[in-house]
């Protein structure tokens, strides 16, 4: 039997997570940052003022991109969604940029004197939210008078991210100490993922850089949930993607604009359905991948019917029942991925392994 010189090489697929990361790692590295290079001179001739050739960059560099998915030779499943994930925010952050710019909207820089044009063009390559430029969609929960009512002091040091991530580290711990019933482990899912990216937020941030997320405890509402407790770095993409758009094709037709915002709504959380369910493919079955995107849509409608019930009121009620309907609607879509005793037992070292 002959042996093809011309076979790729397929890496050993290994025991646990660490072996495998170090085999997938530097080859997964290696296939982003060259897609990365070439997004990166694209807004550099952006930042430059030369339009049309940041514009010809365009379209090998979202070859690149889907290049690096079919070469980088990636066999741990959790690597593969963390690699995913970089492909789709580089794909929908360079396609968002230029139809800003083919819209005369790219957001302006207001953080001082505006850099060199390589500054720049790092700093609409690196900040999801925009935070040096204006508009951005930064939208940031008030703080409440409580627990400090006399020393705003105190209350800044309260809510600080510094000590909100122990709280919440706090809150994690002990709800993996209780019986992991659905609405529990859910509630678990949530926290964690609110202390990794927050925990990366303190590590890679800039100075100029809000808070990432607001207390979990502090959510009153769907709305509020998503546009002031819940990261908003995706809420740029999702507006020029999928808001935006759908607002001028219903408006252009004749729908009312209280209507087609609804719609516009939806269809935002729609693409951010489409975004999770894509980059969590790897780690979940086709019905986990299911009711990850039904989770997304299903918050969009019920955000929809919440605002027509109550506009901007804030009440006790509303509150509850946002809570009940987003710990509901986790909890179904958590059924299906492995961590049904508590993240804190769940297979860490095996996430590299297909599930069965």
């Amino acid at each position: 039997m002959m042996t093809s010189y011309w076979a790729p090489v397929v890496p050993v697929l290994e025991d646990d997570l660490i072996h495998q990361l170090l085999v997938d790692g530097p080859p997964a590295i290696v296939a982003l940052l060259v897609p990365g290079v070439a997004m990166y001179a694209s807004l550099y001739a952006l930042a430059r003022g030369w339009v049309g050739v940041s514009r010809v960059v365009v379209v090998p560099t979202l070859l690149l991109f889907w290049a690096s998915i079919v070469v980088a030779p990636v066999r741990c499943l959790a690597l593969r969604g963390v690699f995913d994930f970089g492909i789709v925010i580089g794909v929908m952050k360079l396609v968002e940029i230029h139809i800003l710019c083919w819209k005369k909207a790219l957001p302006t820089y207001t953080n001082g004197r505006p850099p060199r044009p390589s500054i720049m063009a790092l700093l609409l390559l690196t900040e999801l939210r925009y935070e040096s430029f204006t508009p951005n969609p930064i939208r940031l929960a008030p703080i409440p008078q409580y627990p400090f009512p006399s020393s705003p002091k105190k209350r800044q040091i309260f809510y600080s991210e510094h000590v909100q991530i122990l709280i919440h580290i706090a809150i994690f711990i002990a709800l993996q100490s209780l019986p992991q019933y659905a609405p529990v482990k859910a509630f678990g899912v949530l926290l964690s993922i609110w202390i990794i990216f927050t925990g990366c937020q303190l590590l890679l941030r800039y100075k100029n850089s809000p808070p990432l997320f607001g207390p979990i405890f502090l959510a009153d509402s769907l709305a509020t949930f998503w546009t002031e407790t819940w990261h908003n770095a995706f809420a740029s993409p999702c507006l020029t993607l999928a808001y935006n758009p759908t607002m001028w094709v219903l408006t252009t037709v004749g729908v009312p604009r209280r209507v087609a915002r609804s719609f516009a709504v939806i269809a935002s959380f729609s693409l951010m359905a489409v975004f999770h369910a894509e980059v969590m493919s790897p780690l979940l079955p086709p019905e986990g991948k299911m009711r990850i995107g039904l989770f997304f849509v299903l918050n969009g409608v019920f955000t929809v019917i919440e605002v027509a019930v109550w506009g901007k009121k804030r009440d006790w009620r509303r509150a509850l029942m946002a809570w009940i309907i987003e710990l509901a609607l986790a909890s179904w879509a958590v059924q299906t991925a492995q961590v049904a005793d508590g993240l804190l037992h769940a297979d860490w070292r095996g996430l590299c392994r297909p599930k069965i």
